[in-house]
């Protein structure tokens, strides 16, 4: 935690009190509110977010005459300026509960958002070893999730392993690979055919929940390519709900874990296509830089040892 705050900080050459008062800004909608705010008078607050925006080298904000917006290059910059005061705040909450710093919390990206299922089983095994472990879980899409690593934004990230091991400052663990399969609406003219073969998956829109489930192998199996045909039509929805919602109105073909096969909630409104694929590898990855806390290793651990993905939908 300490380490991170001082590295994170050196990026960005200023001190934290001048963090916060972009931050309060932002959060403010304008400068008049956020001096209220943070108690300090409009114009050292205007000449406090002057020398940030000189320093980085762009304006953070658009000014109107209905209050400030953050532009597009300081929307990143609020975002990450936010996420380092929150942590300073954190570090002095700790610091004074007398709380062990490196494992008082553990951040964890899930890639891609539908896979935070993976995670069901294996949190509350951490919480039970780490009672006051205060656990944050966020979901994104693998280049936003491998960038808020590489910016310790989170501490582990759970996802498929081809694009995660192409980043050679991470140390990666290799779990079980996560089986998957193809569900389509009742009545899909799919539903017809005993057993469907992959090209006649080919004749209809897909839905993914990120291109990065899209691997060579089930490119490869799909197209008998590598990649994703430029001619197929392909939908990348994140939220599983809005996915099934897709395919229920549509001839869309999605994908869902394997584990599926067995929920018969789900089997009363979706037909799952027995077409055997290969399997998703996934991999679990922090940092190299960094020293792993205590929870990380512990949960790392647990998602080597105990990888039954098929325990994690819903029955």
């Amino acid at each position: 935690m300490i380490l991170f705050l001082y590295y994170s900080l050196l990026e960005y050459p200023v001190n934290p009190t001048k963090l916060k008062h972009v931050v309060a800004v932002d959060r403010s909608g304008s400068f008049t509110a956020a001096s209220k705010a943070i108690h300090i008078t409009q114009s050292a607050l205007t000449k406090s977010v002057a020398e940030i925006e000189a320093e980085a080298g762009f304006a953070l904000f658009e000014r109107h005459a209905k209050g400030v917006y953050a532009t597009a290059q300081g929307r990143a910059f609020i975002d990450r300026a936010a996420r380092i005061v929150a942590d300073l705040e954190q570090l002095s909450a700790d610091t004074k509960s007398g709380r062990q710093l490196s494992g008082s919390r553990l951040r964890v990206g899930v890639c891609p958002p539908s896979l935070v299922s993976l995670l069901n089983m294996a949190l509350p095994k951490i919480l039970s070893q780490f009672p006051e472990l205060r656990i944050e879980q966020t979901a994104g899409w693998i280049e936003q999730s491998i960038q808020h690593l590489k910016n310790r934004d989170i501490d582990l990230l759970v996802g498929p392993a081809p694009a995660i091991r192409q980043q050679n400052q991470f140390t990666v663990h290799t779990l079980e690979p996560f089986g998957i399969c193809f569900f389509v609406r009742k009545g899909h003219p799919l539903c017809d055919k005993p057993r469907p073969k992959i090209a006649d998956l080919n004749r209809y829109p897909m839905a993914l929940a990120d291109k990065s489930v899209a691997t060579p192998e089930l490119m490869q199996e799909l197209f008998g390519q590598p990649e994703i045909p430029a001619s197929q039509q392909l939908h990348i929805i994140g939220h599983f709900a809005s996915a099934c919602k897709i395919v229920q109105a549509s001839d869309t073909i999605g994908t869902v874990s394997a584990s599926y096969r067995k929920n018969m909630q789900f089997l009363e409104n979706f037909t799952i296509l027995k077409v055997a694929t290969a399997p998703i590898p996934l991999a679990i990855a922090y940092h190299s830089k960094w020293l792993p806390s205590p929870p990380m290793i512990a949960l790392v651990d647990i998602l080597e040892s105990e990888p039954h993905w098929a325990d994690t939908a819903r029955k």
